[in-house]
């Protein structure tokens, strides 16, 4: 049901699916250009939800009848107004519809906390940036390890890059801070080194990376690599595929706990596109690049930290076999 003013539109068996669906998927989107959580949709309308069960001639023993008739899927379609894609989406549908978000515990400026940092865990930050002219939106995430909980959130399509760098620096001294001392290389931090994140690069580099609290980790050499070493990770087709699919692997078997409304909002709409996955058309995904980039450092760490290596064991279900990952380039900012 959605709400507008005094207007109400509801689902019954003769309304417009398209229409309806497209009414209330527009409703749902309440997220300003900060990620931000609005208290009305794009379009105007408060969504709202009554649940069948409230219907006087419907109980179990009807829902039963249903399941059987219709299947699972279908029924919440048509019955709990969850509209499940049609489209392949990179996380099951099901799941998806399972998947609730949470308000932050408290946002430093426009950075949102959804968990208090303690020691003794690592933590992993990773920028996705952007140009910022209001096109592609700048993204950071922020998740613990082994738990694989997310802890924070940024982003947003008009910040410039230097000062998204800045963004991402107090992001770190916040994590450090929260931290406390007695815990040392408990951070590591990366960006996209593609296109705009060699300008992220130039910028770390006049700000002074040791200047960044924690340890800048790096995508590791392949042997017979031609190519001169750069900082951060590099973004292909191949490696964007494997950290799908561990993405994948951890939401659906319950091993990563998102908390961001925006993060699922995104992964709602993340869906087969070829042979990869992206954003469906006039939707966004940097959040979700971002958490990508957080599964390929993880990778690189669980070279070393046993904790992480049982979080992302081999996965069986996709057929993917387990590679040990390569040395690991870690630069802690001095010489």
């Amino acid at each position: 049901m959605c709400i507008r003013d005094r207007a109400i539109i509801t689902s019954t068996p003769n309304s417009d699916e398209d229409t309806f669906a497209n009414i209330w998927k527009e409703a749902n989107k309440k997220f300003d250009e900060f990620g931000n959580e609005q208290e009305l949709g794009l379009n105007g309308f408060f969504p709202f939800t009554c649940h069948w069960s409230e219907h006087p001639d419907r109980d179990e023993k009807w829902k039963q009848t249903e399941l059987g008739r219709i299947g699972e899927e279908q029924f919440r379609r048509e019955y709990q107004c969850e509209f499940l894609v049609y489209d392949e989406t990179l996380i099951s549908s099901l799941k998806l519809a399972e998947l609730l978000g949470r308000d932050p515990i408290e946002k430093m400026g426009q950075v949102r906390w959804y968990k208090q940092p303690v020691g003794g865990n690592l933590y992993l930050a990773a920028l996705d940036p952007s140009l910022g002219t209001g096109g592609d939106y700048a993204a950071i995430q922020v998740f613990e390890l082994p738990s694989f909980t997310q802890v924070a959130e940024w982003q947003h399509n008009l910040t410039i890059v230097q000062d998204q760098v800045k963004i991402f620096r107090d992001i770190l001294k916040n994590l450090e801070e929260k931290i406390g001392p007695g815990y040392p290389n408990s951070i590591y931090w990366s960006c996209e080194n593609n296109t705009l994140g060699e300008a992220a690069l130039v910028v770390i580099k006049d700000m002074g990376e040791d200047t960044f609290p924690g340890l800048f980790v790096s995508e590791p050499v392949k042997k017979g690599h031609v190519r001169k070493f750069r900082k951060g990770f590099n973004t292909t087709f191949g490696n964007k595929i494997s950290a799908c699919a561990r993405v994948k692997f951890l939401i659906e078997g319950n091993k990563m706990r998102i908390l961001s409304k925006g993060l699922i909002s995104e992964l709602k709409s993340f869906v087969a596109s070829g042979t990869s996955f992206k954003a469906k058309s006039g939707q966004n995904d940097d959040l979700v690049s971002a958490l990508l980039l957080i599964i390929r450092m993880s990778v690189v760490l669980a070279d070393w930290d046993p904790r992480v290596f049982e979080t992302l064991s081999v996965n069986t279900e996709f057929g993917e076999e387990w590679d040990a990952p390569l040395p690991i380039f870690i630069s802690s900012g001095i010489g």
